[in-house]
């Protein structure tokens, strides 16, 4: 009997290779040689399928993250928005113009270096069956955009919906519970906020702690009463899904076994008109703002638990849709906007 072991990157044991033979027929020294040359071309097979599985793994990472910061749909923007033949590049020169001075050897630049971060962001919205061949590592020094002080790309979109969500009591959870706990939790519930998103067709914008933003009408052709009513739908959703994670609290039961208690959240949403844009140097993300922003962090700030808090621009839009129970008519006082009407809506 002859055993050859297989050895992954040299000295990492995946398996063993037995040959058993009559006596008559055994192998010679080159026989066995022959076979140990076999095992050893199996384990840098094996070794290399692992790379290859560790950088598609590495890669998907890295093609959600940098989705989560730059949409497929704003690198579209983008190349529109830097293509000589569009309209929106004659737009952005006039609007260079205006300011004085035409600034050529700064466009110039920039235009030449915003074609090879285009270039790199489109490695990563090829279709799956084109993905492989990209390469086992990608580079992301390529997303550095240098010292450059032209944006991406910037619009003003109007009629967006935007909604805010966040813990209630989060503050007070933190401070009983271990880090990695704080952590799992809002893991947990974005990953339940991050499907939800995709069934109600929104899209997720951003988390700041333990708030999620995401806004609809942004980045799709959908009407504006459409993506309302599918953020509404969504919201609800999300304070019966926040309803499933369960957290340790303090208090024990009487086996003196550790006791859960739900999770809570309040929700705000307004629909107004935004800034867009993909800002930063290093890893640039794709961010909204305004007025419309500042009023639906506004409206998450003043709700209740397990309430949705909408302003009437909001509300006028949704309130024909069946099976919700919306409290009464009040205002709140909005810095620099002064009194706003809200609608509250009881989920549970």
């Amino acid at each position: 009997m002859f055993v050859a072991p297989i050895l992954v990157n040299g000295n990492k044991f995946a398996g063993v290779i037995v040959v058993g033979m009559a006596t008559e027929d055994g192998l010679n020294e080159n026989d066995q040689t022959l076979m140990c040359d076999i095992a050893a071309m199996l384990g840098a097979n094996i070794y290399s399928k692992r790379l290859k599985q560790s950088a598609e793994k590495s890669n998907k990472v890295s093609r959600e993250m940098l989705h989560s910061m730059i949409p497929p749909k704003v690198i579209e923007k983008i190349e529109c928005f830097w293509d000589k033949s569009s309209d929106e590049y004659g737009k952005r020169r006039s609007s260079l113009d205006c300011k004085g001075g035409d600034g050529r050897d700064l466009q110039r630049s920039t235009n030449s270096d915003v074609k090879s971060k285009i270039s790199f962001l489109n490695q990563f919205n090829l279709p799956d069956d084109e993905y492989d061949d990209i390469g086992l590592v990608v580079d992301t020094s390529g997303m550095e955009l240098g010292n450059t002080s032209r944006a991406l790309y910037a619009e003003n979109a109007d009629n967006v919906v935007i909604l805010f969500t966040d813990l209630v009591g989060f503050s007070r959870m933190s401070l009983t519970m271990q880090p990695i706990e704080v952590v799992d939790m809002l893991q947990d519930l974005f990953s339940r906020f991050d499907a939800l998103c995709d069934l109600h067709g929104v899209q997720k914008l951003e988390t700041i702690g333990d708030a999620y933003i995401c806004t609809a009408g942004l980045l799709d052709d959908c009407a504006v009463e459409d993506a309302a009513k599918n953020v509404l739908n969504l919201a609800k959703d999300m304070v019966r899904a926040s309803q499933e994670v369960l957290v340790p609290c303090k208090t024990k039961t009487f086996l003196d076994m550790p006791s859960y208690e739900n999770l809570h959240i309040r929700v705000g949403i307004h629909v107004g008109n935004v800034t867009c844009g993909v800002l930063g140097q290093r890893l640039p993300k794709f961010t909204v703002f305004g007025n419309a922003v500042n009023l639906a962090a506004r409206m998450e700030q003043t709700s209740q638990p397990d309430k949705i808090r909408v302003t009437t621009d909001f509300y006028e839009m949704v309130a024909d849709v069946e099976g919700n129970e919306w409290e009464e008519f009040s205002t709140i006082s909005v810095k620099n906007m002064g009194e706003v009407g809200t609608y509250l809506l009881k989920v549970l």
